[in-house]
């Protein structure tokens, strides 16, 4: 595996990841699969994809604190192992054995003396290295999706706004409905992303996009506040499609560079202006 594609795994689900939650917890289940199918392809037991698909599961649900420090280590007693697959110990033990040669074991004798201990790392980061890959583009396509979905309905609500603005804002409001129908015409003129939005496209850029959906946000929910009726709901725009901290996050970071599949041609293409 290439150093670059080590550190992309390690930024999505790794000890550099800014995700958590449900973000997080998709992305593993994810990487969890990937995982089971690369082991059993490789020639990997009944008895040992019973115990790794177990290990799996307890992978996935380690606590955020140990999983920074060490995002691939899974450790548990081979009578625990025993309760959750409703094997015996011998074929615990002997998944556990077929095993050895897909994951890393620092302490051989103590974990087949049944105090396991293991690195998913090298079935994670193995085959062609493109597991990170995959993670980090289903989770960026995700993410904008989400996010072109709350920009739309925001567009629209702006428009909505400054169409009843002059009659409904007060003589006390002109300044500030000035001000933000200023800052609209300048995001509009010097906008980058505009419709047909194509999220395919959005995640070779998507720094430049989440700068771009601050902006509207701020616009919008300025307007909100000076035109939102209180009879009415009046929705912010993060209350349209909530997204974490640690989303926005992972979304302004740098990463290493990635290859994407090229959009098929003749669908609706995202206008970049550059």
């Amino acid at each position: 595996m290439t150093n670059t594609a080590g550190n992309l795994l390690d930024s999505v689900i790794g000890e550099d990841t800014h995700l958590a939650d449900a973000d997080l917890q998709t992305l593993l289940q994810l990487a969890s699969l990937d995982a089971m199918r690369r082991a059993v392809a490789l020639g990997l037991g009944v008895e040992g994809a019973q115990v790794l698909q177990v290990l799996l599961m307890l992978w996935q649900q380690r606590p955020v604190s140990r999983r920074s420090q060490a995002p691939y280590i899974v450790a548990t007693l081979d009578a625990h192992l025993e309760d959750l697959t409703g094997l015996d110990t011998v074929r615990v033990h002997e998944g556990l054995r077929q095993l050895i040669g897909f994951v890393r074991v620092d302490d051989l004798n103590l974990y087949l003396s049944g105090d396991v201990e293991l690195s998913l790392e090298p079935l994670l980061s193995g085959g062609d290295g493109d597991l990170g890959a995959r993670l980090d583009r289903f989770w960026r396509v995700s993410h904008v999706r989400r996010r072109l979905e709350a920009m739309v309905e925001a567009d629209e609500a702006i428009d909505t706004y400054l169409s009843q603005a002059e009659a409904r804002v007060p003589l006390a409001g002109r300044e500030w409905l000035a001000m933000l129908q200023a800052r609209w015409r300048r995001f509009e003129e010097n906008r980058r992303f505009k419709a047909p939005f194509n999220a395919h496209e959005v995640v070779d850029h998507l720094s430049a996009f989440e700068l771009e959906v601050a902006e509207l946000e701020a616009i919008h929910d300025g307007l909100t506040g000076l035109l939102g009726r209180t009879c009415e709901y009046p929705v912010l725009f993060a209350e349209r499609h909530p997204v974490s901290t640690g989303s926005r996050l992972q979304a302004m970071r740098a990463r290493p560079h990635v290859t994407m599949r090229p959009v098929i041609k003749g669908r609706d293409r995202l206008v970049v202006i550059k």
